[in-house]
């Protein structure tokens, strides 16, 4: 059990703002600080930015829309997600989402269990090493977490 504790609205537990392709991940909660039962991140996604298809073969992820609009596809459907809509993604579904508004959009995501923090910053430094993002190294990342890469951003189809 970690000890209780507050941080300060603009913290996250990573020394700073995660570059995940379009979007600014923070860590609100790490999976270390949870033990491994969730971990709780917020987003910032641009216009028309979002991640490719893909799905989580072990992970649960719900969405809640702080500002903004969004698409989100869920196994093929499209849904339309403005603020305060919760989006809930079990296990095994493939999805993606884009923000449709004109200015960004962002989201609290909570992801159960714990460990999509752990992603996202090796996928934070993978990409920061390369001038164009590494397809086959970020599969194999993907792959490594439990995931699998499906198809391209809604952006790019």
């Amino acid at each position: 059990m970690s000890a209780p504790f507050v941080r300060p609205p603009a913290a996250g537990s990573t020394p700073g703002v995660l570059q995940i392709f379009t979007d600014q991940v923070t860590i609100k909660l790490s999976s270390a600080e949870t033990g491994g039962t969730y971990t709780m991140l917020t987003g910032l996604t641009p216009p028309q930015g979002g991640p490719p298809l893909h799905k989580h073969l072990a992970d649960s992820e719900t969405f809640y829309v702080l500002s903004g609009e969004f698409v989100f596809e869920l196994d093929g459907v499209i849904h339309q997600a403005g603020p305060g809509s919760t989006v809930h993604i079990p296990a095994g579904v493939a999805h993606l989402y884009q923000c449709v508004s004109e200015e960004p959009g962002e989201v609290l995501l909570v992801v159960q269990p714990g460990g999509l923090d752990d992603f996202f910053i090796e996928l934070d430094a993978l990409l920061k090493a390369h001038s164009e993002p590494p397809m086959p190294a970020i599969a194999a990342l993907h792959e490594k977490f439990g995931m699998e890469l499906l198809g391209p951003p809604l952006a790019a189809r």
